[in-house]
């Protein structure tokens, strides 16, 4: 069995770096330097924007438990169509909905119709969820909400 220097494509006496220790300098540093999670950009978004939790869940076609494990849990990962229904609730526009979207581990493509739909209603400033879930419906994708 190869070593894991062998494995990584190194030769025993070759000039690789000595290993490193996880949890030492840079990348501790990294780790201590962390965004804020998806369910504080939410929240904090909400708040900017002087909404109720209630409007919000109401408006991404969610219930209210489902918004409430999103608020009581820091570490809640949610589902792509989740992030998506909370940014066109929020009515965010583009950049911010990339920004929620990446905190969820995210992004808008191009290669992926529903991200094409949606990203159209948020450049018209739709946000309806019900008429986006109408275009997405008619291309048999999955709804928002």
């Amino acid at each position: 069995p190869a070593t894991p220097s062998q494995a990584a494509g190194k030769t025993p006496g070759s000039s690789a770096k000595r290993p490193h220790r996880v949890g030492t300098g840079f990348l501790r540093r990294l780790l201590s330097n962390l965004d804020e999670s998806f369910s504080t950009t939410l929240l904090r978004m909400i708040d900017k924007r002087g909404l109720k939790d209630s409007d919000v869940y109401k408006r991404a076609n969610m219930s209210r438990q489902h918004f409430s494990k999103i608020r009581s849990n820091p570490a809640y990962q949610p589902k792509k169509q989740t992030v998506l229904a909370l940014a066109v609730a929020l009515e965010l526009p583009l950049d911010q909905t990339r920004l929620l979207l990446e905190r969820a581990g995210f992004a808008l493509t191009h290669a992926d119709k529903r991200d094409v739909i949606v990203e159209y209603f948020i450049r018209e400033g739709i946000y309806d969820i019900y008429e986006i879930n109408l275009a997405l419906y008619a291309y048999d994708l999955p709804l928002l909400g």
